[in-house]
């Protein structure tokens, strides 16, 4: 099972749960996420939910100049309002149209319905600068 994220993302039950987000060093202001999911057939609304078991990963493609830009950004997701680091966050070593797959675990979460958002961050003189949250995911854990 596939879950789509718009314009940008995949989600693969068992695999990765996706987002698109859309950042850029400049402006370091918003995620921008449209998310859909799908079975591998027509899209249906995120506000339905999406049963997972925990162990999927996280995905998003992230728009960045080039690897050296992509270095300089951190990810925090936030589990029912909850922030906490990515973690395990890979991304791949080229971009394709100009944005780069990248991964992480999802956090640990108790059966039931939750929440799932992430952004960006960068670490500037100390300082935590961070985007807004992409659009909510809801999942059912079971």
């Amino acid at each position: 099972m596939t879950v789509r994220t718009r314009p940008i993302a995949s989600i693969t039950r068992g695999s990765f749960v996706s987002f698109a987000s859309f950042v850029s060093f400049a402006s370091f202001v918003s995620f921008v996420s449209f998310v859909s999911f799908s079975c591998g057939g027509a899209p249906t609304s995120p506000n339905n939910g999406e049963t997972i078991t925990g162990s999927e990963r996280f995905g998003w493609d992230q728009p960045a100049a080039d690897a050296g830009e992509l270095a300089t950004f951190r990810y925090a997701m936030y589990l029912d309002d909850v922030r906490s680091d990515a973690a395990d966050v890979a991304c791949d070593a080229a971009p394709s149209g100009g944005r780069f797959s990248c991964t992480s675990r999802l956090p640990s979460m108790a059966a039931g319905m939750h929440t799932l958002q992430v952004a960006a961050f960068v670490i500037d003189g100390g300082v935590v600068r961070e985007s807004a949250r992409s659009a909510g995911v809801r999942v059912t854990r079971r």
